[in-house]
């Protein structure tokens, strides 16, 4: 985990993502890296964390108008520069002001924050920029860095095949949520089970963690940032839909049944009477932004042409919102936020947070495996399920064979061996020859019985939360 504290502001995480520009700064000559991801995920934080110390230049594009950015981009450029040429009363084209940018020895950084903006308000600016680079850029010592939000857009004008800037790319980035390996760095006081109930409402989002107080309880943060009209997460799906799609209403009706219980693709569409092709559509869009993940038993080895298939909500705000607040919005709307604390008492550990330790735990598993902990080389990690039988943890190894099986209980109580016991029988199921790695998570320890047992059989571990006993 990486935290770092400058001017009273944590940066967490993003080894792996640093590693990689910092890589693209150190190439011989240019690079283009390509960062993108969806809104408050932190691509902005990132990028100015790694300029910091740099020759660099960050311009963020606006809607105003292509005009208006370039003029911007010439301010900062001789902000940057105290190049006469660039003063504001000269009138230049971009050409001229990454020209002026780039001719010096040293590698200099440039960020355009935003990039779609750009595309959208100045048509064919990706054209340019293309023109920029093979002409100009590639040839200097510059590192050239384009970011954006819109992730359709983002695709379409740098990465697609038919994107005038197909090819030059040197690196990529698709940012996702921070882990939660990583989440203590946020909240250091906290114990594991705390963590786990913020991660369950925030997930893995930089902005919406800073918002969660560290001196309050997990209710008060969600009524004040959630719940009470007007807050900041309030309405923040539907701003996060408005921004990458025009049909909000569609891509709601099917987030709502999905936090419904619902995940056949068959059964979605049937409640929502729309065409199976056309849900595949919309939900491949949700994919591309993390909302929505389409899963298939591991042990499936075609994924893609599985037909078990299951959609679920990836995001754990989303699941969280769609669960306790979009059903109960008349009341919120009326600044009555009992009806929906009451419903969070009841249900949040069954309906939500039990199944976001299931995916923790997932994720623990394959950390311990990329490091070697079960010895074979475990190449999937997920899910597996029948018509009648599930296994919250199952690890397939390279030839294939199903090797690791883990369940998770998080409840009141301790585990006993009864729980292995039927895990052992289930995992009869996905193979004949069960051998391997039994593991089992839970929230409260386990019975003596079930510790001396593990004691005596070293394939049988055992997690108390997330630490191993």
């Amino acid at each position: 985990m990486t935290i770092i504290i400058r001017g009273g502001l944590m940066f967490i995480g993003r080894k792996t993502e640093i590693g990689i520009l910092e890589n693209e700064y150190g190439r011989e000559g240019s690079s283009l890296v390509i960062v993108y991801g969806r809104r408050r995920i932190g691509k902005t934080t990132l990028i100015k964390q790694f300029m910091q110390s740099k020759d660099s230049l960050y311009f963020l594009s606006t809607e105003e108008g292509g005009r208006q950015n370039l003029k911007y981009f010439q301010s900062l450029a001789f902000d940057k520069t105290a190049l006469n040429l660039l003063r504001p009363e000269n009138t230049l084209e971009w050409e001229d002001i990454f020209d002026l940018l780039t001719r010096g020895p040293d590698k200099t950084v440039i960020a355009i924050d935003e990039y779609p903006y750009l595309a959208m308000t100045e048509p064919g600016f990706s054209s340019r920029l293309q023109r920029i680079w093979d002409e100009m850029l590639k040839n200097r010592n510059v590192m050239l860095i384009l970011c954006g939000s819109l992730i359709g857009m983002m695709y379409s004008e740098t990465l697609d095949y038919s994107s005038p800037l197909y090819g030059r790319r040197t690196a990529q980035i698709k940012l996702a949520q921070i882990p939660f390996t990583d989440f203590a760095g946020f909240f250091p006081e906290k114990n594991d089970e705390e963590l786990l109930s913020i991660y369950a409402v925030t997930g893995g989002v930089p902005r919406y963690i800073e918002l969660f107080q560290p001196e309050k309880d997990l209710l008060e943060n969600i009524t004040d940032n959630i719940l009470k009209k007007g807050s900041y997460l309030y309405e923040e799906p539907v701003f996060l839909l408005n921004r990458q799609f025009r049909e909000t209403g569609t891509y709601f009706s099917i987030l709502k049944t999905l936090a419904g219980g619902s995940q056949k693709s068959s059964e979605i569409s049937g409640r929502l009477d729309m065409k199976q092709a056309s849900l595949v559509y919309y939900m491949n869009g949700m994919i591309d932004m993390d909302l929505v993940e389409r899963e298939v038993p591991v042990t499936e080895r075609n994924p893609e042409k599985s037909k078990k298939g299951l959609y679920r909500i990836k995001d754990n705000f989303c699941q969280f919102w769609f669960r306790f607040v979009y059903p109960f919005m008349s009341y919120l709307e009326m600044e009555n936020t009992a009806p929906v604390i009451e419903k969070i008492h009841k249900s949040f550990i069954d309906c939500h947070l039990s199944f976001i330790y299931e995916r923790v735990c997932r994720e623990l598993v394959k950390e311990m495996a990329s490091e070697g902990f079960f010895g074979d080389k475990i190449v999937r990690i997920g899910r597996w399920w029948d018509s009648k039988e599930e296994i919250d943890i199952v690890g397939v190894n390279g030839d294939n064979k199903p090797v690791i099986f883990g369940e998770c209980k998080y409840r009141e109580g301790p585990v006993g061996i009864d729980i292995l016991r039927e895990l052992q029988r289930k995992a009869l199921m996905v193979s004949k020859a069960a051998g391997g790695a039994f593991l089992l998570f839970s929230r409260k320890g386990f019975s003596k019985e079930l510790l001396e047992h593990s004691r005596r059989n070293d394939n049988v571990f055992l997690f108390e939360l997330f630490g191993k006993i």
